[in-house]
């Protein structure tokens, strides 16, 4: 096939990938005779975009299995990204291994930033941190990646260090970054160090607290049974309360016991049509707890009447195996 001919094929497939349509742009490669480094590209990135983690690594492997075409670090950012999301670590290791032997490969800011973000989401911190400190330049997007790692995985100390340490870099936080510390305070119950890094935001860095902010300190403040805190935060927002900011209160409700809030915030959450079933069950097992079974039945008799379900939880494993990730 021509260069003309790949030239429009790949036309064809990137154009369907700007439009979502999965099915199209696949269908397309599979019927190519032939294929360039763009068409397998677009293809990958499709795949991560769309979030069909499993396919996108199913044709990577395609890709090196025919070895006609080399991943370049387009290649290999949407692989990685793939193997993170999935907590592919094995995969992962595999990709940066193949950037450390191939010289034509360059491990530039994005390419370096998406293989400690791997790292990161697959639990292995010591190996983001190496591939952090060995960088030459970072993006904000490198802090945030190693904040949110070590909050996820527990090391909530060392995400405040990391926080401090980008301030003495002269790396100014964004919004995500304080959604990043903020959560990380929140998994480590750091009360003052999350009302402090609040305070930072607006007094120091001039950045106005969005809905997420205002969520972490909730959830906070929640989870160490600050209940009225928690509500008085919620009260004083310079906006209107969302469900999932009281949903969060409920659910600090439930766990620290406040009978009487909880059924204020319920009613309240119901009253404004919250689409979210997890308000509805914490309500209905406040009210369970309480043994208030009439209570219950209600609560439940509304979810039915708005076609609320509770589905069953499942293993991302079985979700992969069973195929279910395919478009």
């Amino acid at each position: 096939m021509g260069v003309r001919d790949i030239v429009s094929w790949n036309s064809m497939i990137d154009g369907y990938a700007r439009i979502g349509n999965v099915f199209a742009a696949r269908e397309f490669f599979k019927r190519m005779p032939d294929w360039n480094l763009t068409s397998w590209n677009v293809m990958l990135a499709l795949y991560v975009r769309s979030k069909y983690y499993g396919e996108c690594l199913r044709l990577f492997d395609k890709m090196i299995g025919e070895g006609d075409v080399k991943p370049d670090e387009a290649t290999l950012v949407s692989v990685l990204i793939a193997c993170g999301s999935l907590g592919v670590l094995d995969k992962g290791k595999w990709v940066h291994s193949y950037i450390k032997e191939n010289s034509r490969i360059v491990a530039d800011v994005l390419l370096s930033t998406n293989l400690l973000t791997m790292y990161a989401k697959c639990g292995a911190m010591n190996l983001a941190r190496e591939i952090f400190d060995e960088m030459p330049k970072r993006n904000i997007v490198s802090w945030n990646s190693m904040i949110t790692g070590y909050g996820m995985h527990g090391e909530n100390k060392k995400a405040l260090e990391m926080f401090s340490e980008m301030g003495i870099s002269g790396v100014n936080p964004n919004e995500a970054t304080f959604v990043c510390i903020l959560s990380a305070c929140t998994h480590g119950g750091m009360v003052l160090e999350g009302w402090r890094c609040f305070d930072l935001m607006e007094r120091v860095y001039k950045i106005k607290p969005k809905v997420e902010h205002y969520g972490c300190m909730v959830d906070l403040l929640g989870r160490a049974g600050l209940i009225q805190d928690s509500e008085e935060l919620i009260k004083k927002m310079p906006t209107e309360a969302g469900p999932a900011l009281w949903g969060a209160l409920l659910s600090a409700c439930r766990i620290h016991p406040n009978f009487e809030l909880a059924k204020l915030v319920g009613e309240r959450l119901i009253a404004s049509d919250c689409k979210d079933v997890g308000p509805y069950v914490t309500l209905s097992n406040i009210y369970a707890m309480e043994g208030k079974w009439d209570e219950v039945e209600k609560v439940r008799n509304i979810m039915r009447e708005k076609r609320l379900q509770k589905f069953a939880g499942f293993s991302l494993v079985d979700f992969v195996e069973s195929g279910k990730c395919d478009p």
